[in-house]
C-alpha cells in the first residue's frame, strides 16, 4: 500500500488522500474517559472555556484579551498532531518552520529568522514554563489538553518577548483513578503515529502519569531529482513526558514534570527557488514544488528535554506559586543555499540552547472588588552556534573553491523582571485593570570569524560585545457589563521584545529591543441560553524598531530599522444547535504594512530565471512577510447515536487568503460511551 502524491502546475495537491486511524482505549477503575474531563455543557448550553491568561484559572468570556482556544476534542477532531498543524484550527496564528525550528506569528508579528539565543516574539509557554529555543517549540501535541493563542502584547505577565502574544500549551495531569489511552495513526505519506497515556494514583496524595508518542513517515512530500532521494520527510520524531502530583498538605501541592523529545529528517531545511526558476548557478529546477536538484541530501536533528518543578501553597485570601525549570537542547541541520548536481556550497550549522527560569508569584484568592497578582522572574540562557559553510569547485569564482568560513559564537542572557497586575470593580459591573512590569537584561556574546583556504593557515577574526537594557511593559484596561453574559472592553498595552547579537555574525553589530503599543476594542458575548458564543475585537498595533534580516554580502544580519503599522478584527463564533450539531466558524481580517523601512533589499529575477543582483530600496508601503490579509475556519460537528456508541462527525475548512493554502478536513470518530475498554476508528479525508 502507498498513498501517492499528485501536482498540478508545480504545486503538490493532494486529492482525497484517505487517512485511516484506530485507537485502543483501556480504561481501569473510572468511568470511561480517557482524557482530561472538559467543563460540561450548562442547561443545554456551551461548554465554559477555563483559561490562564492573567496567570489564574478564569473563564475565557471574562478576560478582557483577544484570545482563541482550542479543546483537547476539537485538536483530535481537525487532525492538529503538532504545533505546526495549529492555524488549522486558529486564524490569525502562522507558524513558520525553519530547519526544524518553530516561530509563531500573531496578527503579523513575528520573525521569518530563528537561531538558539534569538527568541521569538511570540512567547511560547508548555505548563507555564517559557520555551526560548525555537527547535523546543516543534513538539507533539498528543498529550495537549488545551493550545490557546493570546493576541497582542503580553509583557506585563509573560515578559519581554511576548510582543506579539503568547502561545500557551496545557497537557494533562495525573489523577488519582487509573486509566489509560493508546491511539494509533496512518496518515497521507504513510506516516504513522502512535501514542499512550496512562495515569494512576500512587496512595491517598500522589499520583502519576506517563505519555509517550512515536511519529515516522515512509514518503517525503518530494524528490531530489539528483540523489533520488525523498525531500521534506520526517524520518523520526519521539517525545516523553511524565509527571508526579504530591498533596504535601491540605494547602500545599507538588507537580515534578520531565519530558524529553526527538527528531529527524529533511523537513524545511530543502531550499530551493520558486518553480521554474533557475538559481546562481543557471541548472534549471523541477516544477514540483517540493522538488529539489541538489548535490546535498538536506538534513536536521534535535534532541532535547527539561524538567520543571512547580509548588503551590494557600496562604489564606492568597496563594503562592513557585516554578522551577531547566532545559537543554540540541539541534542541527545541513543544507545547500544553491541547490545544484555540483558542489557550489553547503552549510552545516548545530546549535545549543540551556536555559534555567524561576518564578514566583503571589495571587489573590479571595472575594472583594479587588483582585491583584505580583511576583518576579529570572531568565538564564547560554546559546552556542557553529555555521560551517564550505564552497565547493562549482562555486562561480573558481578561486574560492574550497574555501571553508567558520562562524562559532557563545550569547550568554541574564534577565530579571519584576510584575504587578490587580483589577478592581469601580462598579458593580465595571473593573479597571492596570499592571506594570520592569525587566533588566544582561547579553554578553563572544565568537570568531574563521577564514580556511586550502594549503593555507586559519585567519580568525574575533568578535566580542555586551549588550544591556531596562524597559517597562505595561497594562490598561476597562471592562464593562453591557447585558447579562455580555461584555465589551478597551485596553492599551505596551510589549518590548529585547536585543541580541548575530552569533552567525561575529564581526557584525548587534541589534536592539523592538517594541509594539497596542490598542484593542472587543466585545465577548453568550447569546440564546448560552447556545451561541460570539467574541469580536478590533486592534490596532504601532511597531517600531522592529528586528529584521538582511542579507549583507551573501550572509544573514539581524538588524534594527523599519517602523509599521497594523490593524484589524479578530471573530470567533461557535452555536450548539442541538445536543447533536454543532458549528464554529473564526476569522481574521489584518492590514500590515511598512511606514518605513529605507535600506530594503529587493532581488529581482533575470530574464532566465536566475535571482539577479540584490539593491537596497525603500520597502514604505510594502506588506509585512506572513501577514496574510484574511484567514478563517469554518466547522461543522453532527453526532449520530448508535445505541452505545456515538459518531461525532467533523468537518472543518480551513484556508489563508495570502497563501492561497486551503485544508479541508472531513473525519468519523466513533467512541462507546460504556466503561469497557473501547475504539476508536477515523475516516479522513484532505483535500
Amino acid at each position: 500500500m502507498r498513498i501517492k502524491r499528485s501536482g498540478e502546475g508545480g504545486y503538490m495537491k493532494i486529492r482525497h488522500a484517505i487517512l485511516a486511524s484506530s485507537a485502543f482505549v483501556a480504561l481501569v477503575g473510572s468511568p470511561a474517559n480517557a482524557q482530561t474531563a472538559q467543563p460540561e455543557a450548562r442547561d443545554g448550553g456551551l461548554e465554559d472555556i477555563v483559561v490562564t491568561a492573567q496567570k489564574r484559572s478564569e473563564n475565557l468570556q471574562k478576560v478582557p484579551i483577544s484570545i482563541s482556544a482550542i479543546s483537547e476534542e476539537r485538536l483530535q477532531a481537525t487532525g492538529i498532531r503538532t504545533t505546526q498543524d495549529l492555524p488549522t484550527a486558529l486564524p490569525g496564528l502562522q507558524v513558520l518552520n525553519v530547519a526544524g525550528a518553530i516561530t509563531p506569528r500573531v496578527h503579523g508579528i513575528g520573525t521569518t529568522f530563528t537561531s538558539a539565543g534569538f527568541e521569538s516574539p511570540v512567547a511560547t509557554y508548555v505548563d507555564g514554563v517559557y520555551l526560548a529555543f525555537g527547535a523546543d517549540v516543534s513538539m507533539d501535541l498528543s498529550d495537549a489538553t488545551q493550545v490557546a493563542v493570546l493576541k497582542g502584547p503580553q509583557g506585563t505577565l509573560f515578559g519581554r518577548n511576548a510582543t506579539g502574544g503568547v502561545l500557551q500549551v496545557t497537557t494533562r495531569e495525573p489523577e488519582q483513578g487509573y486509566q489509560g489511552l493508546i491511539q494509533t495513526s496512518l496518515d497521507n505519506y504513510l506516516t504513522s503515529r502512535s501514542n499512550l497515556f496512562v495515569t494512576g494514583g500512587l496512595g491517598e496524595n500522589a499520583a502519576v502519569s506517563l505519555s509517550a508518542a512515536y511519529a515516522h513517515q515512509d514518503e517525503g512530500y518530494g524528490t531530489n531529482v539528483v540523489t533520488g532521494n525523498d525531500t521534506y520527510r520526517l524520518g523520526h520524531a519521539y517525545t516523553v513526558r511524565g509527571k508526579l502530583k504530591i498533596d504535601l498538605g491540605p494547602d500545599t501541592t507538588l507537580l515534578l514534570s520531565g519530558d524529553y523529545s526527538g527528531r529527524g529528517g529533511s523537513e524545511a531545511t530543502v531550499f530551493r527557488p520558486f518553480p521554474g526558476t533557475n538559481t546562481t548557478s543557471p541548472v534549471l529546477q523541477p516544477r514540483r514544488a517540493w522538488d529539489t536538484a541538489s548535490s546535498v541530501d538536506a538534513d536536521n536533528r534535535y534532541h532535547g528535554g527539561g524538567a520543571s518543578l512547580r509548588l503551590e501553597h494557600q496562604l489564606g485570601t492568597a496563594k503562592l506559586t513557585s516554578l522551577s525549570a531547566y532545559r537543554d537542547a540540541y539541534h542541527s541541520f545541513n543544507f545547500t543555499p544553491v541547490p545544484t548536481a555540483a558542489k557550489v556550497l553547503d552549510v552545516y550549522v548545530p546549535e545549543t540552547s540551556r536555559q534555567f527560569t524561576q518564578e514566583l508569584q503571589l495571587s489573590s484568592t479571595g472575594g472583594g472588588p479587588l483582585v491583584w497578582t505580583i511576583g518576579g522572574f529570572y531568565y538564564h540562557n547560554r546559546a552556542t552556534q557553529h555555521q560551517v559553510s564550505t564552497f565547493g569547485a562549482a562555486f562561480p569564482l573558481p578561486s574560492l573553491g574550497g574555501l571553508v568560513q567558520e562562524f562559532p559564537g557563545r550569547q550568554t542572557t541574564d534577565s530579571e523582571a519584576v510584575f504587578a497586575q490587580a483589577t478592581y470593580s469601580i462598579a458593580p459591573h465595571t473593573r479597571l485593570t492596570g499592571g506594570v512590569r520592569y525587566t533588566w537584561e544582561k547579553k554578553s556574546y563572544a565568537g570568531d570569524l574563521i577564514v580556511r583556504f586550502p594549503g593555507a593557515p586559519a585567519m580568525t577574526i574575533p568578535g566580542s560585545g555586551d549588550l544591556k537594557f531596562g524597559k517597562p511593559t505595561w497594562r490598561l484596561s476597562i471592562d464593562q457589563d453591557l447585558a447579562e453574559r455580555v461584555t465589551a472592553y478597551a485596553s492599551y498595552n505596551r510589549g518590548v521584545k529585547s536585543g541580541g547579537f548575530n552569533l552567525h555574525n561575529p564581526v557584525g553589530a548587534g541589534f536592539d529591543p523592538e517594541r509594539l503599543d497596542a490598542f484593542e476594542v472587543g466585545i465577548k458575548s453568550e447569546l440564546a441560553d448560552r447556545r451561541v458564543r460570539l467574541n469580536v475585537s478590533g486592534f490596532y498595533y504601532d511597531y517600531s524598531n522592529i528586528q529584521v534580516v538582511l542579507f549583507p554580502g551573501g550572509s544573514t544580519e539581524v538588524v534594527n530599522g523599519p517602523k509599521a503599522e497594523l490593524y484589524g478584527i479578530d471573530a470567533d463564533f461557535e452555536a450548539r444547535v442541538s445536543d447533536r450539531l454543532r458549528l464554529n466558524a473564526s476569522a481574521n481580517w489584518l492590514h500590515a504594512k511598512f511606514l518605513s523601512f529605507p535600506n530594503a533589499e529587493f532581488a529581482y529575477p533575470e530574464p532566465g530565471g536566475e535571482p539577479g543582483p540584490t539593491i537596497n530600496a525603500s520597502a514604505a508601503g510594502n506588506d509585512i512577510p506572513y501577514a496574510p490579509h484574511f484567514t478563517y475556519v469554518v466547522g461543522v460537528t453532527y453526532t449520530i447515536p448508535l445505541g452505545t456508541t456515538n459518531w461525532p462527525s467533523t468537518r472543518t475548512t480551513a484556508s489563508t487568503a495570502a497563501f492561497t493554502a486551503r485544508r479541508t478536513i472531513f473525519c468519523v470518530s466513533p467512541a462507546t460511551t460504556s466503561s469497557m475498554p473501547r475504539w476508536r476508528g477515523r475516516p479522513w479525508t484532505r483535500a
